[in-house]
């Protein structure tokens, strides 16, 4: 009896141990995310998608069939409380994934790998998108467990399945399964492992799963009567690529660049990561010196490591080579966490311990920066648009003929947060400024905080309409909000 209850408490205690990063990946998530449930965090898209999002019409036209079946699913009903809670469960799985595929050693660096992924503004993005944040993580998952699964059973049906969900819920995802293959075939030459054969047979199913997935989006959208969306030159995925290679190979070195130097696609020079990341990139120059000289490799696998190390930014942005005319942002950049897992997955590593900790330490305590202040920032926003309509409810239930219009682009540039946070969704306003976009983000902003429906003006009285410097003033029976 006593024997059986030790037995438990030890099987329990090694059950514990060997997913202690999963159960953390968790607790960190929560503890830094935790605004996201407390806050009012809108932007345009997460205001027009807010408790119900209906606008699967739209995903499956740029080809993400898969977050309507995602949708049909949920009823397509959008509680950010349960998607949050799924969707740091998913992140942690996916951290605890690449722990186990990549065999990084050492608590240190596990913990560090965990807290980088988890704290990263990729992530913080991919959250806020709570309508759709959980397809995302899905399609993150499943490129990463597509070749797990391959490694562990060497199977092809199961993996090519799961490339062909991971792409139809966000194309961007490529990126992950092209990166986490290459960076893994890195590993293995360095660690004169390399299977020619074997490797040669993912890249296979890599490449059956893309053209299976173009094959299968033409078909729901014949099948769905919904035609091809032209943004970012989705309608065009798949055609006169060849034409584009020259020029795509150039983008990827340059959104490479912007990604960890500049800021358009994440803010860096104002809280100094670009500087950090030099000092990162230069240890893992150091580091991948150290391992390929010290490699028992043959000189031709040696040779093959360092041009794939080169060709890295590629594979980065594969997506850019897929769909013509896409533009890295932010939510697209799932790719790069995985860099972080090809420094920590490197034996030569654990000389620089303390240049690591502090690289990695200056890291990790700038990205909660950016992460709070983007929160913060997007709900000083929410609050003055807020207030600023309020005072326009309150006109138009003084005179319900009036009509409503949103102008200007009003931006708080003395605001010390919207300088330190990431950029993206955070530096823009709650309504988009294209005309037809504002006009549906305000009637759903008074609809659902107002339980109100209003009049909005006609294109030809919003040419029209003078913006003054001020926040709120009526022209011509026409409430103005400058927000």
């Amino acid at each position: 009896m006593y024997g059986r209850i030790v037995l438990v408490i030890i099987m329990k205690k090694d059950y514990l141990k060997k997913y202690n990063y999963l159960f953390f990946s968790i607790i960190i998530l929560f503890i830094v995310h935790l605004p996201i449930l407390l806050k009012n965090l809108l932007s345009a898209d997460i205001l027009l998608n807010n408790g119900f999002y209906n606008g699967y019409s739209w995903e499956v036209s740029l080809g993400r069939f898969g977050l309507y079946a995602l949708g049909l699913f949920k009823s397509f009903l959008s509680f950010k409380e349960i998607e949050f809670f799924i969707s740091i469960i998913l992140i942690s799985i996916i951290i605890y994934l690449l722990i186990e595929l990549f065999e990084i050693k050492g608590i240190l660096n596990r913990i560090i790998t965990a807290l980088i992924i988890c704290v990263h503004p990729v992530i913080s993005a991919t959250l806020l998108f709570h309508y759709c944040s959980v397809g995302y993580l899905i399609a993150f998952l499943f490129g990463i467990l597509s070749f797990y699964y391959y490694l562990k059973k060497d199977k092809v049906i199961i993996p090519l399945i799961l490339i062909i969900i991971s792409l139809s819920m966000y194309q961007a995802y490529l990126s992950v399964v092209v990166t986490v293959f290459i960076i893994y075939q890195i590993k293995l030459l360095l660690d004169n492992k390399f299977d020619y054969k074997k490797s040669l047979k993912y890249l296979v199913i890599i490449i059956s799963g893309l053209l299976l997935y173009f094959i299968i989006m033409k078909i729901s959208l014949f099948v769905l009567n919904i035609p091809s969306s032209s943004y970012s030159g989705a309608n065009e995925v798949g055609l006169s690529l060849i034409g584009y290679l020259p020029r795509r190979i150039i983008d990827s070195y340059a959104l490479f660049y912007s990604f960890y130097f500049g800021n358009s696609i994440m803010k860096n020079t104002y809280i100094h990561n670009n500087i950090i990341n030099i000092l990162f990139f230069i240890l893992l120059f150091i580091s991948l010196v150290s391992n390929i000289y010290n490699s028992k490799s043959s000189n031709r696998d040696k040779i093959i490591t360092i041009i794939l190390v080169l060709l890295l930014p590629i594979f980065l942005n594969s997506i850019i080579f897929v769909i013509p005319e896409a533009k890295l942002q932010l939510l697209m950049s799932s790719s790069y966490l995985l860099v972080y897992i090809l420094f920590f997955s490197l034996k030569e590593t654990n000389k620089s311990y303390i240049f690591v900790l502090i690289i990695f330490g200056l890291l990790i305590h700038n990205y909660i920066i950016q992460d709070n202040c983007s929160y913060i920032s997007l709900e000083k926003t929410f609050n003055k648009h807020n207030t600023i309509i309020n005072k326009g409810i309150e006109k138009y239930l003084e005179n319900p003929n009036y009509s409503f219009a949103v102008v200007g682009n009003y931006k708080n540039k003395k605001d010390y947060y919207s300088k330190m946070n990431y950029g993206f969704i955070s530096d823009m306003g709650l309504f988009w400024e294209e005309y037809n976009l504002r006009k549906l983000g305000l009637e759903r902003f008074i609809s659902n905080y107002y339980d109100l429906d209003i009049n909005y003006v006609s294109k030809e009285e919003y040419d029209s309409i003078p913006i003054l410097d001020e926040y709120i003033y009526v022209h011509n029976n026409i409430i103005v909000l400058n927000i």
